[in-house]
């Protein structure tokens, strides 16, 4: 989350991919790096919350949440 929103502060658009694990977490660094309403995309179970993944994996999640970032990145 951090890095996304360092990015964001770069001028650079950017998602950050959390797991359901860590979402309010990452809604608390948002808080305090002054985004409150900065969103993100998380990925839940069957993926496991370390992001240790298999390449199939990598490949499943990345269908599954590329039309949220393209949303994310493409809106205002």
């Amino acid at each position: 989350m951090r890095d996304s929103v360092e990015l964001e502060w770069a001028g650079v658009p950017s998602v950050a991919l959390i797991h359901e694990t860590q979402a309010g977490s990452a809604r608390a660094m948002a808080r305090v790096s002054g985004m409150d309403d900065y969103d993100f995309v998380t990925v839940g179970y069957p993926h496991m919350p370390l992001g240790v993944w298999t390449d199939d994996e990598i490949r499943d999640i990345a269908r599954e949440v590329a039309p949220s970032v393209l949303k994310l990145l493409t809106t205002d």
